[in-house]
């Protein structure tokens, strides 16, 4: 499994009661910036694929199921408030005109404010108790939201949802940075966010058992029963994260001595590191200056300005545009988030297929595209609202590429600093668009919303433009280092906390 006898005599032969650090690291060559991986470095180790294939089956059983359930439980509250809006939650807490909208752009102000302190503390702090502690401090606002009858109050409460909300989407894709190859990350980023549409069907599933729940115990309503059964939920999931997530790949306690330094090595093509937490001011102005930093910022903006009011009034256009009564429309969003995860994984398998990330991006894209065509021209009647809904399901393409944007963000940025900022930057647009995406859909506009489709389909030119000339960027950097490289690209500076543009040996994904 290692072909050096020599590496491998080191690797296991440790006297007990001893850890990496109390030992010296001949093999360790140059300099190691990165605090989470030394006394854990062979430069020299190579894994035969049974063993690399053993390794990630590994990594998966213990981590994938975890992150996913981090992932339904912050799901979990979108999903739920979009379903207590047919579910009477509307009258019973006064809201009227774009209250309910507002609930969704308060919610994502909050992870605006939020995002840039997480991804410091990402930085700092073991990502894992990042996580656990902001899921705490977040099932203790849900329970509160369940029990709050006034539109100020949810507009504050959804605020501070949102900044802890900001832990969860920086926290999974900088832990799957730390132990997922290139290679594996897109289909990986896949599955714990194909979690957020299961969160949604078993939302809405939730939302028809307790649409009619009246005169309960405690003259509580059904939506207010609903939020309980999620509070109880997350509180679940928080102290699963806390116990069960390790903090990184060289402190996990379900793997010997050597599996972490395999751990650790089968990263190093990555040339991301794992975590170093000196602040580097000059990783501040690469991240600031380069062109594909903002580019990527760009692209999910546009990206969830179109996803953010769809799924935020998924329900609401099912029952008012479609035609179909609020049990129907409960029921209906069932299969449509069951079809919205076959997607995740149709546009991920093609992802990791055909390696050609922004072109998979852009198909779909098309498919929004023909469907926002279909909306638009196709007026709702009995005979027509079943082919309405088939082009509206197909439409949930601008949410399956979620896992594909990410990974174009984790594969193309590195040093720890300058993945802080631009982590920041990118979640603080993608909170942005969430934020403003459902103010389109005006309620002047409604119930059909054509001037918010319209809207769409300038955005789905602006983003394939902007993917266009992103590639661009990245097959021009790419061939001016593979010209510039002298024998083979070894990694070797993969661990010394080197930007992207700083490391001649990095190489971007697109």
């Amino acid at each position: 499994m290692v072909h050096s006898t020599e590496k491998e005599t080191h690797v296991t032969e440790m006297p007990q009661n001893s850890s990496r650090d109390d030992l010296e690291s001949p093999k360790e060559a140059g300099f190691i910036e990165d605090s989470e991986v030394k006394g854990y470095v062979d430069p020299g180790l190579q894994l035969e694929e049974a063993e690399n294939k053993r390794l990630l089956r590994k990594i998966h059983w213990h981590l994938l199921p975890v992150m996913c359930i981090a992932y339904i439980a912050q799901s979990l509250d979108k999903g739920t408030l979009g379903t207590s809006s047919i579910m009477g939650w509307q009258k019973d807490v006064g809201a009227k005109g774009q209250d309910y909208a507002l609930t969704s752009t308060f919610l994502w102000a909050g992870v605006i404010v939020g995002e840039p302190i997480i991804n410091q503390l990402n930085r700092r702090f073991p990502i894992a108790k990042v996580l656990g502690f902001s899921m705490c401090m977040w099932t203790a606002l849900v329970f509160a939201l369940g029990f709050t009858k006034n539109v100020s109050g949810v507009w504050a409460i959804r605020f501070f949802l949102g900044m802890f909300e900001a832990a969860f989407a920086p926290c999974l894709l900088a832990i799957t940075v730390q132990w997922y190859h290139k290679k594996e990350q897109a289909m990986v980023t896949t599955v714990w966010q194909a979690a957020y549409a299961l969160a949604s069907g078993f939302s809405s599933l939730m939302g028809y058992a307790f649409i009619n729940v009246k005169n309960s115990p405690g003259n509580l309503h059904g939506w207010q029963w609903l939020h309980i059964l999620v509070g109880i939920l997350s509180a679940s999931s928080a102290a699963i994260i806390l116990i069960f997530l390790p903090d990184s790949p060289t402190k996990v306690k379900w793997a010997t001595e050597e599996e972490k330094v395999k751990f650790v090595e089968r990263v190093r093509e990555n040339d991301q590191g794992v975590q170093a937490k000196r602040f580097k001011s000059d990783q501040v102005r690469d991240a600031l200056t380069d062109p594909l930093s903002w580019l990527l910022v760009l692209m999910i903006l546009l990206q969830t300005l179109v996803n953010g009011g769809i799924y935020t009034f998924n329900a609401i256009l099912i029952n008012k545009a479609f035609g179909f009564d609020a049990a129907t429309a409960q029921l209906l969003g069932i299969p449509l988030n069951a079809f919205t995860v076959m997607l995740y994984f149709l546009i991920g398998w093609a992802v990791t297929k055909t390696r050609q990330t922004i072109y998979c991006i852009i198909a779909a894209l098309f498919v929004n595209l023909i469907g926002t065509i279909v909306l638009i021209t196709v007026a709702p009647t009995p005979t027509t609202r079943g082919g309405l809904l088939v082009a509206f399901y197909l439409m949930q393409c601008i949410q399956a590429i979620n896992p594909s944007c990410y990974s174009l963000l984790s594969l193309n940025v590195a040093g720890q600093t300058k993945k802080s900022i631009v982590y920041a930057l990118f979640f603080v647009a993608w909170a942005g668009g969430n934020a403003t995406g459902p103010q389109l859909f005006q309620a002047k506009w409604a119930p059909r919303y054509f001037n918010t489709l319209y809207i769409h389909i300038g955005l789905y030119i602006a983003m394939t433009i902007t993917l266009l000339v992103m590639r661009l960027v990245i097959v021009r950097r790419n061939a001016e280092r593979d010209a510039q490289l002298v024998g083979e690209n070894v990694h070797a500076r993969a661990f010394e906390d080197k930007t992207d543009r700083q490391n001649p040996e990095f190489r971007y994904s697109y």
